[in-house]
């Protein structure tokens, strides 16, 4: 396929040239009701790429992926190079091979180039060989999913939402140097990059060359929290940003974060931020979230000191 004839394909899939309207942000307020972009139908107009070599694991692949909105698949690699420029995209899925047994590398070394922070995901047989794995990593593969995996969707899924936005990481980077000793501000950014994950009080231990005991002594001395309430709070946060900054669907957001329903995310957001999700999709629900967060993070603080 030429380059001319697979940009008017995705130009088509797209629909570029019809105008797109944009309705003006609503100051928060009391009102309850969901975006204007979310009225209209638009809340699955983000969407994940996927290319996968057998078209028979679409099934089970979209399964493992019900979180998400919509699933664009496609065949051709040049096709999915020209997809996933556009904003919408959040995230490629690739396979080793194309369906005509063509190595998929150069279109990853291409997405990575034009997008350097979005999610690309090997999806794949154990049995491929190491110079394969090898060659797509240094392409740009952000993760590596096997097939046989016995936590598939949770590996999916947070290989699909790290918190790598910019955006995000500075506004949180602001808050930690406010409220955070300097000395435990990594230890509160690995948490908050891995909030699908939902590391473990020993796997962030380690990560610090630390057990889990010095862990929790250093965090205690350090007037902080345990690391099972920075992980709430990581999981809110990555939660209130995609929800604000994004219109994908509110499921999509809650599971995307490990909470298996709506409800359950509401709940947390009620007893941490005393507001509701359709309230956080506001504009300003972010902003409105971290502040809880940073008043958490000095409660417990003057609670260590006032002890």
């Amino acid at each position: 396929m030429t380059e001319s004839a697979t940009a008017a394909r995705a130009a088509a899939w797209y629909g570029e040239g019809r105008p797109q309207s944009s309705p003006p942000a609503r100051p928060r307020g009391n009102g309850r009701g969901p975006r204007a972009l979310e009225a209209r139908g638009f809340a699955s107009v983000h969407h994940i790429l996927v290319q996968l070599a057998d078209a028979g694991l679409r099934p089970r692949f979209a399964e493992y992926c019900r979180a998400f909105g919509d699933i664009a698949w496609c065949d051709d690699p040049d096709d999915l190079v020209v997809r996933s420029e556009s904003r919408h995209a959040l995230g490629v899925v690739v396979d080793v091979a194309d369906r005509w047994n063509g190595r998929t590398t150069a279109a990853v070394a291409k997405i990575r180039a034009a997008r350097p922070a979005l999610p690309i995901v090997l999806w794949c047989d154990r049995q491929v060989p190491a110079g394969a794995l090898a060659d797509l990593a240094r392409a740009g593969v952000s993760a590596v999913v096997f097939r046989d995996e016995s936590e598939l969707e949770e590996r999916l899924l947070s290989a699909l939402t790290r918190a790598t936005d910019v955006t995000f990481q500075q506004l949180t980077d602001q808050a930690l140097a406010r409220r955070v000793p300097e000395a435990l501000v990594p230890v509160v950014r690995f948490v908050l990059d891995r909030a699908a994950a939902k590391p473990t009080a020993a796997l962030v231990a380690r990560a610090m060359g630390l057990t889990a005991r010095q862990l929790a002594a250093e965090l205690k001395r350090g007037g902080m929290p345990p690391v099972s309430v920075l992980v709430r709070w990581s999981r809110l946060l990555t939660a209130a940003y995609r929800l604000e900054r994004s219109t994908e669907p509110i499921a999509a957001v809650a599971r995307s974060v490990g909470f298996p329903t709506t409800a359950a995310l509401g709940r947390l957001f009620r007893i941490h931020a005393n507001e509701t999700v359709r309230g956080v999709r506001e504009p300003g629900g972010f902003g409105w979230v971290l502040r809880c967060f940073e008043r958490a993070l000095a409660k417990s603080n003057q609670g260590k000191r006032g002890g």
